[in-house]
């Protein structure tokens, strides 16, 4: 009987079977290769499989599963790009995020800066006129008394300087006592001259004369006017000497200023003697005076030039040194130490006013506010007669070089520009008459117009050397 099996095992298909099985192996083996930087293992030859263990059926045949090593090489890279594109790297996202943040601060600076740190400065040159030997008169007024005059005040300093001297001689001794008294005006408001030698009598009748003419201040509302005075016992002795003591003025007796003016002591009034005396001598005494005089008049000028007020000129030129001593009283034998003090009595003018009398000698001068500048270069002489305490009206000579400078008002400026274009600036500038030229500088440089808070601008002066 013949074997039906064989026919089967030896046809065509069982061998297209066989070298299918060998193919797909093969296939298998390529795709089982390791990368480069996977551990390279030395390959086992497979056993080849039987065919009665396969699968008949096998799967579909994969197209990649024969792709060479390049091509397989490729599509492995181009996986790694994909998910480095996919998960971008912690480095790089921060730098982003760092440049971002940047960008949107500088924006926010430049804003800030713009529109909160803006400010514009205004310089400007004003009207100036230089004045060269000026050579003018002009009238002071104490205290603004006489309109026409230019308003002064007198302000004092004093330095004082003493001596112990030897009592080397006995003589015989007349003096007068003096001290200080004041003076009240309790009549009207009007000032009230007394003459020199006008007399003040004390309560107990002893006679004592000032030895110059001064004038009284008149009073203010209830407040009496006041003046201080030195005056002199009307002979000499010791019982013209008092501690304290009240005063009438006998030339106003039986006028109704006879109760209004009156005058107290000051300290002391001392000084009176009358017989012999251990004093001093003479040439001992004059030798001190004129050392600390000399002493007193260079202390004196250092003081002086303290002398300062805001709005005001101090007239140094005409300053007034006056010096007191105790010269009686040593030469009565009543004391041994000489003392002297002087009094520098600085005239302080209202500064705007003078600047504009001195104007007012200028041909183009429009009544505008002025000040003076360089005051240190002018001259002022009074004459010696007019005392500075006493006189309620001072003729001041001028002379030597000056500025006169017209002021601006640097509030008005503000409003003028404030909220303004940058275009608009030098017509608007062209409309004060105090000022030469102007220039503006802007922060920051790109601003376009002015702020419209006016505390973020600023006005400043410039003027050209002389």
């Amino acid at each position: 009987m013949q074997d039906i099996r064989k026919p089967y095992t030896r046809s065509r298909s069982s061998n297209d079977l066989q070298s299918r099985v060998e193919q797909f192996e093969a296939a298998r083996y390529k795709r089982d290769e390791y990368e480069n930087d996977d551990p390279v293992q030395i390959p086992v030859k497979k056993s080849r499989r039987d065919v009665d263990d396969m699968d008949m059926y096998p799967r579909k045949r994969d197209d990649h599963l024969y792709e060479d090593d390049e091509e397989i090489s490729q599509r492995r890279s181009l996986s790694r790009g994909d998910q480095r594109t996919r998960f971008p790297r912690k480095n790089g996202s921060l730098g982003t995020v760092a440049f971002i943040f940047t960008i949107i601060a500088a924006v926010i600076g430049i804003v800030l800066y713009t529109y909160v740190f803006d400010s514009a400065t205004v310089t400007v040159v004003p009207k100036y006129r230089d004045i060269h030997e000026i050579g003018k008169v002009i009238l002071f007024s104490k205290n603004g008394e006489d309109e026409s005059g230019v308003p002064f005040t007198v302000q004092s300093v004093k330095v004082s300087k003493s001596k112990t001297l030897s009592l080397s001689e006995t003589r015989k001794v007349e003096a007068k006592a003096s001290g200080k008294i004041t003076i009240y005006n309790n009549f009207d408001s009007t000032p009230q001259k007394l003459i020199k030698n006008t007399r003040f009598e004390s309560a107990k009748g002893k006679i004592y004369r000032i030895n110059q003419s001064v004038e009284v201040p008149g009073k203010t509302g209830t407040t009496p006017g006041s003046l201080d005075v030195t005056v002199y016992a009307d002979s000499n002795g010791v019982e013209y000497n008092v501690d304290q003591a009240t005063f009438s003025i006998p030339g106003f007796k039986g006028t109704p200023r006879e109760t209004a003016f009156y005058a107290k002591s000051k300290g002391p009034i001392i000084g009176g003697s009358s017989g012999s005396a251990s004093t001093v001598s003479l040439s001992d005494l004059n030798a001190a005076k004129d050392a600390l005089v000399l002493e007193l008049a260079k202390d004196i000028k250092v003081q002086i030039l303290t002398i300062k007020k805001e709005g005001t000129i101090p007239l140094y030129n005409a300053v007034e040194i006056t010096y007191e001593d105790n010269e009686g009283e040593v030469l009565s034998g009543q004391a041994s130490i000489y003392k002297v003090t002087a009094q520098g009595n600085v005239m302080l003018a209202n500064g705007s006013k003078l600047a504009e009398a001195i104007a007012k000698n200028l041909g183009d001068y429009d009544g505008a506010p002025v000040r003076l500048v360089s005051s240190e270069t002018l001259l002022f002489t009074r004459k010696p007669s007019d005392h500075l305490t006493s006189s309620s009206t001072v003729p001041v000579l001028i002379e030597g070089n000056g500025r006169i400078v017209w002021e601006s008002d640097v509030d008005a400026i503000k409003e003028m520009v404030k909220g303004k274009k940058r275009d608009d600036f030098k017509p608007l500038m062209k409309t004060i008459n105090s000022i030469e030229s102007a220039e503006i500088n802007f922060s920051p440089l790109w601003l376009s117009r002015f702020p419209d808070d006016i505390t973020k601008l600023h006005v400043n002066e410039s003027l050209p050397k002389r």
